[in-house]
């Protein structure tokens, strides 16, 4: 379809196309061929317009690497070679790369064409540049050709759009984006792609990141739309290996209305029970795929996870059994190990066994106890004081267990901490605080029950009957000696219920202060006041001081919140004075 054609015959209808192909992060000359091949794919399509993710030329999570200038010269040079690939074709392709404007390295969209670069667009404020309007051309770039008006076209930055501003120039906009996946992103950025077509009448075809990209901090799921009118017209299935789709649009019968939109839902997940179930499944779906991406990055042969028959061991090899069979390695390749200590059940030693046996796993049992005696009579401490020293050492003997299997089998350490006991410091410092990758890390407490729950019948029945029994089973570090065989160490006692750590945790990331969280608590759980706030002030008290472990946590995708403790930038030895006295006043209130 010619420029011509595209002035004169609106009612002709035009054949968008977005696609996210795995790239190799930082390796833009591998990114390039992978642009080339989702342009021959476009072609075949007969689509007249493809959009790439953003940055996709290095990857959108390269890091200070981006700005290197061996990078954004072979970037330059990968952007060549895909212009060169669009030469005899009329497809118009947008594609994200880091670029040098005035000085400064850009996140930018470069328009390509008929083997010419039409315009490279930096991300600015309004996110968007419609051509025809001047759009920002980086200075010294000779490649760069004059740009030709193209009055329908607009391109723009997906993240940046949907949060600071919508244009309403146009009829077609080009969508490139770097929007990391979640537990809810997918219904998020679904419904507000779908809106933003409804508001401006331009339809909208958008490209988010896929494999390839790190997982150290977040995933992507590589999600590709078409939308017009409000309405989604094609879209991939999230976390698929090769995102490719393509919808029509008649560019005459655009049009701008204001539809209703549901204002955003507070919570980890969705409170409608149906979305909930979808959030919690999708949410499993990305820690498979954090983990499958990570393996595959190291060449791990297989994983070991130290099996404690509490939940978040519990998910976790869940998590590691659906990679094993993504990678088809099979489930033998996983280890799951029991390392009974002072204070381990029979219940609990059990349905460790019992739940690695039912999922066709490798189980293995060692016992920590003769190594802490020694330890003890090492450093000279009485086996009879139940103090931290008593506590950590069984937790840092299992750790050193878990790492030296995964050294000396080629295994994958997974670690199994959640957000909550990040969020409390309820961990041992160089024991369960380490591992070489956390699945459950930006998952809090109360949301590991759920997903278990979720997503344990798939897993075979057996498998499901030993996850019903743990669900059950008290949360329990096991640390200290059993009373009568049963569990005498009861974290909830200890600290306060999870589900009002939780919600403070999520309101306090999200800007409430104490007197707000404790109002907000009383108001939303069945707690009394007093309950409220002896727990409000455990978790305000322990928030600030174990900020120094959350500063060396393993690494460990984002998949239920956009921002954790793990990520939250707090210098560890700040004071908390003004959040403690705002806490202390509340007390003052109540009299």
């Amino acid at each position: 379809m010619s420029e011509c054609m595209l002035a004169t015959q609106s009612d002709a209808p035009v054949r968008l196309a977005a696609a996210s192909p795995e790239i190799v992060l930082g390796d833009p000359k591998a990114n390039a061929a992978a642009a080339i091949s989702a342009i021959r794919r476009a072609e075949k399509a007969e689509a007249d317009y493809l959009v790439l993710p953003e940055l996709f030329l290095c990857g959108a999570t390269l890091g200070s690497l981006m700005e290197h200038p061996l990078m954004l010269n072979a970037c330059r040079e990968a952007l060549g070679a895909v212009a060169e690939a669009t030469k005899h074709t009329w497809l118009f392709v947008s594609i994200g790369l880091p670029y040098m404007v005035d000085g400064r390295v850009r996140s930018c969209i470069a328009l390509l064409r008929g083997g010419r670069i039409y315009a490279v667009i930096p991300a600015s404020r309004g996110a968007v540049n419609p051509f025809g309007f001047a759009p920002a051309v980086p200075r010294g770039a000779a490649s760069l050709s004059t740009l030709t008006p193209i009055p329908r076209l607009s391109v723009g930055f997906a993240g940046q759009i949907f949060a600071k501003g919508e244009p309403r120039e146009g009829h077609i906009m080009l969508l490139s984006g770097a929007i990391n996946a979640t537990a809810k992103s997918y219904g998020a950025v679904r419904s507000s792609l779908a809106a933003y077509s409804a508001r401006t009448g331009m339809a909208a075809a958008m490209a988010l990141p896929s494999r390839g990209e790190s997982t150290t901090a977040f995933v992507f799921d590589g999600y590709c739309a078409i939308a017009a009118n409000g309405e989604i017209l094609a879209e991939s299935e999230p976390l698929s290996r090769d995102a490719f789709v393509y919808a029509d649009v008649c560019i005459d019968k655009l049009s701008a209305f204001e539809p209703f939109t549901e204002a955003e839902e507070e919570g980890y997940v969705s409170n409608d029970p149906d979305k909930a179930q979808a959030q919690l499944r999708r949410l499993f779906a990305l820690q498979r795929a954090a983990l499958v991406r990570r393996a595959e990055h190291i060449h791990a042969k297989g994983f070991v996870i130290g099996v404690s028959g509490g939940l978040d061991s519990a998910l976790a090899l869940l998590v590691a059994c659906a990679a094993a069979d993504e990678m088809g390695i099979g489930r033998g390749m996983i280890t799951g190990v029991s390392m009974p200590g002072f204070g381990t059940t029979s219940r609990t030693k059990n349905n460790s066994r019992a739940l690695v046996e039912a999922l066709g796993c490798k189980y293995r049992e060692i016992s920590v106890a003769a190594a802490c005696r020694e330890h003890f009579a090492n450093i000279g401490h009485d086996e009879a004081n139940h103090n931290s020293v008593y506590e950590n050492a069984q937790a840092r003997e299992r750790t050193k267990i878990l790492l030296s299997i995964a050294n000396e089998e080629g295994l994958l350490d997974v670690g199994t901490g959640d957000l909550s006991e990040a969020a409390l410091g309820w961990t041992t410092f160089g024991g369960d605080h380490l591992a070489q990758y956390g699945v459950n890390a930006s998952v809090p407490k109360t949301i590991i029950r759920r997903v278990v729950a979720a997503v344990g019948a798939d897993f075979g029945a057996d498998a499901d009957a030993i996850l019903r029994d743990i669900l059950a089973t008290p949360v329990s570090p096991e640390l200290l000696p059993a009373n009568g065989g049963e569990i005498s160490q009861k974290t909830e006692e200890l600290v306060g219920s999870y589900e009002l750590h939780d919600l403070f945790l999520y309101y306090f990331l999200k800007g409430k202060g104490p007197k707000e969280l404790y109002d907000i608590a009383l108001g939303t759980l069945d707690f009394g006041e007093e309950e409220v706030y002896r727990t409000l002030g455990t978790f305000l008290r322990r928030f600030f001081s174990q900020q120094f472990k959350r500063n060396c946590a393993p690494e460990a995708p984002l998949v239920c919140l956009s921002i954790a403790p793990s990520v939250w930038n707090m210098p560890s030895d700040m004071a908390s004075a003004a959040f403690m006295a705002e806490y202390e006043r509340i007390k003052r209130r109540q009299s």
